[in-house]
């Protein structure tokens, strides 16, 4: 799905497989879009920092792989929010 005048959503590049499933609207508020980046932002390097101060002794059940892949669909979905922002008309939202 394409992001036209039509249709506002546009989708995020974490989306994997032959389906997209999740969407920007790009109608959406400069500050709603940077709030929602906001977050993903700060998950991610609130994981990332947990990982960077773990030893394997501290983490037996080797979760660093978990949580690299979750930061990495944080940091995406994030990187796409911003893009969106950056690129985002004026419209006074």
């Amino acid at each position: 799905m394409e992001n036209t005048d039509q249709n506002p959503f546009k989708p995020l590049s974490s989306n994997f497989g032959t389906g997209e499933v999740l969407f920007l609207n790009t109608l959406a508020s400069r500050f709603d879009i940077i709030d929602a980046a906001n977050l993903r932002f700060t998950a991610a390097k609130d994981l990332i920092g947990t990982i960077a101060c773990m030893t394997i002794q501290d983490s037996p059940d080797n979760s660093h792989p978990a949580i690299c892949q979750a930061a990495h669909l944080l940091l995406s979905d994030a990187w796409d929010l911003f893009q969106a922002v950056v690129h985002k008309k004026d419209d006074g939202k």
